[in-house]
């Protein structure tokens, strides 16, 4: 779709203007401004308190022109905004802001700009007839406070009866946590955060009922931060309202800042209930400010080898203009719609970074070539428990953490009076918590002591409140130099079912004076100098245990 190549008509209503009211399709209008180049059906309005947009395909919103926030989104004419909540806002919306709008194509598509100048944001909508979708970006230009960016809609949960059962936290009876993780009478958890897709495979989130369906449609993602395994809130059904969210940047477990620029294109797509497709929003670049089209960025291509055992790989790249990714195919990758500048490309097999990373410039119009290589780690020829892969994947209550807290009532128990190797990963807890599992003792069986002793490896993908392993086996207590801090991310982790941050591996180097043939328990314990409740005590999460000869 190209734009009129007549300059838009831009709308800015006055600060008062005396009202009058006009027929159209049965409502009543205000104050219309002259010239707006209007279809006929007055397909959008423009008043003293809101433009309103009609694409007649099913959808009509309104957006505040005093503060920029959707005030109104109407599917087949039923009213889908919860009882005193906004239908969109940036954050928790504002008090005030500068709003436009422009026409383009004779009225046939609209452009809402809303600015808040104090924080450095625009908030912007498009909107085209015959198109029951709302697109939309975010423009951030300064550092936010408090540290978070999202477009969030809450929409009225007694329509839109089927979303994420797991962040359905309507009916809840008691507080797990902070404010934000609950629990039925019957132990099982809810909550906000277990509604969550990595980046990677985010596809169209939302809710559904009677007849009508409210779906963010992610579009560019290369804003964000954290990279491709990162996830971050996305349904929640409080009984009061379905929110949905799309997050352009928290603090939850993120281990990038924020990205400053142009988020987006993203969108809400209305339908009579199914799931929208992906679609390209690169039309958007002809309407929207500091959208680069896909012919004003390049590309980066080349092969990828390495041993990663089975493992998908990924190369994904990060840099000041965005962030970029793309799968390993019989040893080739293509990452296309890259903005042009300089990033660093980095080689995954599973979560895990793997080899040594590149860095490698873009140019628009053009496909960079780059090689990477990289090879999981060695796997333990004495033991091994898990699959370094930066994840917990095979471990217990590993598959349950994305969507559920860990004193839920379905979740295995954390601690035992002890493991055994031979009973595999399995039956080994994905994590271990200061006040509630720590310290796990873990049997192994040597044939033989190894004349210069064991080297132990336990690859973890992430901790709390400074947790990282300490050990004993037999004599041997590893010194504090074999647990440095980890990376201090400031954020809750597994408790808000996400296991992802900084993988590091932790080396014990174990004389051989400390170990016996036969059977030997290696203890594992949580250090640090920070102390907590339970579940919020300091932890960190298992990705792998191996051990070799010295």
């Amino acid at each position: 779709m190209t734009p009129d190549p007549q300059p838009p008509t831009s709308h800015r209503p006055p600060a008062s203007r005396t009202r009058r009211k006009a027929l159209a399709g049965g409502i009543a209008t205000v104050a219309v401004l002259a010239g707006a180049g209007l279809l006929g059906g007055q397909p959008w309005a423009n008043a003293a308190s809101s433009i309103t947009f009609d694409t007649g395909a099913g959808v009509t919103f309104a957006v505040n022109t005093t503060n920029g926030n959707l005030t109104s989104l109407k599917h087949d004419g039923t009213e889908l905004t919860a009882a005193g909540q906004a239908a969109g806002q940036f954050e928790s919306g504002w008090s005030s802001a500068t709003v436009t709008g422009k026409t383009f194509n004779n009225g046939a598509s609209i452009l809402i700009s809303a600015t808040n100048a104090s924080i450095g944001v625009t908030q912007y909508y498009f909107a085209r007839k015959n198109d029951n979708t709302i697109y939309m970006a975010t423009d951030i230009t300064k550092a936010l406070n408090p540290g978070e960016a999202r477009f969030i809609t809450r929409l009225k949960s007694s329509l839109l009866t089927s979303s994420p059962v797991a962040a359905r936290t309507a009916g809840t009876t008691s507080t797990v946590e902070g404010s934000d993780v609950f629990a039925f009478a019957d132990g099982q958890t809810a909550s906000k955060f277990y509604s969550s897709q990595r980046l990677i495979a985010q596809a169209p989130f939302g809710a559904s009922g009677n007849g009508h369906g409210a779906y963010i449609v992610p579009g560019n993602v290369d804003m964000a931060s954290g990279g491709p395994f990162f996830r971050d809130i996305e349904v929640n059904d409080t009984g009061t309202a379905v929110n949905i969210t799309h997050y352009m940047f928290s603090g939850h477990q993120q281990t990038e800042a924020l990205r400053l620029g142009l988020h987006g294109p993203y969108a809400l797509a209305l339908t009579d209930g199914e799931s929208p497709a992906p679609r390209s929003m690169d039309f958007l670049s002809a309407y929207l400010p500091g959208l680069l089209s896909d012919a004003r960025r390049g590309g980066v291509s080349g092969t990828a080898g390495g041993t990663w055992n089975g493992l998908r790989a990924t190369v994904a790249l990060a840099g000041p203009n965005g962030q970029y990714w793309g799968q390993v195919k019989s040893g080739r990758f293509v990452i296309g719609h890259v903005k042009p500048g300089t990033y660093t490309a980095t080689l995954y097999a599973g979560e895990l970074a793997v080899g040594t990373t590149r860095t490698v410039t873009v140019t628009a119009g053009a496909t960079t070539s780059l090689a990477m290589t990289g090879s999981v780690p060695a796997a333990g020829t004495l033991f091994q428990l898990g699959t370094f892969d930066g994840t917990p994947a095979g471990f217990l209550n590993a598959d349950k953490i994305e969507t559920m807290h860990p004193s839920d009532s379905r979740m295995s128990a954390w601690r035992s009076s002890g493991y055994s190797v031979s009973n595999g990963a399995a039956k080994f807890p994905m994590a271990e918590f200061k006040s509630v599992n720590s310290p796990m003792a873990l049997n192994f069986t040597l044939s033989s002591v190894p004349a210069a002793g064991v080297r132990l490896r336990i690859a973890t993908t992430s901790s709390f409140a400074g947790g990282r392993p300490a050990v004993t086996i037999g004599s041997y207590s590893s010194p504090a130099s074999a647990s440095p801090a980890p990376a201090d991310l400031d954020s809750r982790n597994v408790t808000r079912g996400t296991w992802r941050g900084v993988n590091t591996t932790y080396t014990f180097t174990v004389p051989a004076g400390a170990l016996k043939a036969g059977t030997n328990t290696l203890s594992i314990s949580t250090i640090s100098g920070s102390s907590g409740a339970t579940f919020l005590s300091p932890n960190f999460i298992f990705d792998a245990l191996a051990l070799d000869p010295a």
